[in-house]
């Protein structure tokens, strides 16, 4: 019983990479006469978590062309307006985490439309089927130079939110 318990405090005193089995990116956008949901699962990242310390880091990279508002014209549009020839990936690499129970606090730099600014969320963390968690912030597209395409003359909503699911199984 002691070799295992020793076993288990070793493994878990040094850093390790998390392999995420499946993610999700969603971005929420709105017009006065109608909201949208694109969605992506094509989500490279990287998860390490040090047991010993209680924190870890995050890096994440998802294309622009792979996100899927079920409409095509839209999502040329959005493919337009964000530059994606030029700016292809959205990219977030953490520079703080802090566990608090069932949730963790990440800070870090989001890279978008050739501009990092720094976001915050707090996101909730399953271990009751494998390894989750879910959460989402909030961004505005001025704040990333994006020109908002109009519909009939009404620009649509510069706040955008964003929701993500990781998870391993």
């Amino acid at each position: 019983m002691n070799r295992l318990l020793l076993i288990l405090l070793i493994s878990v005193s040094f850093a390790q990479k998390i392999d995420i089995s499946s993610s999700e990116i969603k971005y929420y956008g709105n017009h006065f006469l109608h909201s949208w949901i694109g969605i992506s699962s094509e989500v490279k990242s990287t998860v390490i978590y040090d047991g010993l310390k209680k924190n870890g880091s995050v890096s994440i990279k998802v294309p622009l062309s792979s996100f899927d508002s079920k409409v095509s014209s839209r999502d040329s549009n959005m493919l337009f307006y964000t530059d994606a020839i030029d700016y292809p990936n959205v990219k977030f690499k953490s520079t703080e985490i802090s566990m608090i129970n069932d949730s963790v606090r990440i800070v870090g730099n989001l890279s978008f439309h050739g501009i990092t600014k720094s976001v915050s969320t707090k996101a909730s963390i399953n271990t009751s089927n494998g390894f989750k968690v879910q959460g989402s912030f909030i961004i505005k597209l001025s704040d990333y130079n994006v020109p908002r395409p109009t519909f009939m003359f009404i620009k649509i909503d510069d706040q955008i939110r964003i929701e993500y699911t990781f998870q391993t199984n």
